[in-house]
């Protein structure tokens, strides 16, 4: 036993953060499509709708911020859960928006897929186009959840890895070009 408690505490706290997310993900499908029954309606708006809100209020007020104080999350080189005590009120906002737009559009990625799934299905077994022969269930809407989630993450880090190079690019430019008018003077 006591090996087992050794080796689960020598994993990376990036493989135990998806673990635990995944595990959230799926608790929040499984309370909002089976326990709201919004899984069992004939129009899928809802269900995405509310899980979408559910996931992003659940990631906003309980994963990140006891995943923050359990865990060193690293982004772009940086621990970024130590400057969540230290944000602005725009960044606070920010933040906020941006964390329930990347969970909603997670869950309606999420929901694109569960849709292409049941119409390959349905093509292949010749089905019509409107049943659904691969439901939603907790396990694979937390592992897809929670793959698009990190893609989404990942993506979201180009991007401002890309805005930083751009504008430290052209602040360096600008300083060069001030250093080589006084120069010149």
């Amino acid at each position: 036993m006591k090996k087992i408690v050794e080796k689960i505490r020598n994993i990376d706290d990036k493989y135990k953060i998806l673990f635990f997310r995944w595990w959230f993900s799926a608790a929040v499908c499984f309370f909002i499509a089976w326990g709201l029954s919004f899984g069992e309606q004939e129009s899928t708006f809802e269900l995405i709708f509310f899980l979408g809100l559910a996931m992003a209020i659940g990631n906003l007020f309980i994963f990140n911020p006891i995943i923050s104080s359990v865990f060193d999350i690293k982004r772009r080189g940086k621990i970024a859960n130590k400057k969540m005590s230290e944000r602005t009120i725009l960044e606070g906002v920010f933040y906020f928006l941006s964390e329930c737009f990347k969970s909603m559009l997670a869950v309606y990625i999420v929901a694109w897929i569960y849709e292409g799934i049941n119409l390959l299905i349905n093509y292949i077994k010749q089905n019509p186009d409107n049943k659904i022969e691969f439901g939603i269930e907790p396990i694979m809407f937390g592992i897809i959840f929670t793959i698009i989630y990190l893609l989404l993450g990942l993506l979201w880090d180009l991007v401002i890895k890309l805005f930083d190079l751009i504008f430290r690019r052209k602040k360096n430019d600008v300083i060069q070009q001030e250093q080589e008018t006084r120069s010149e003077a």
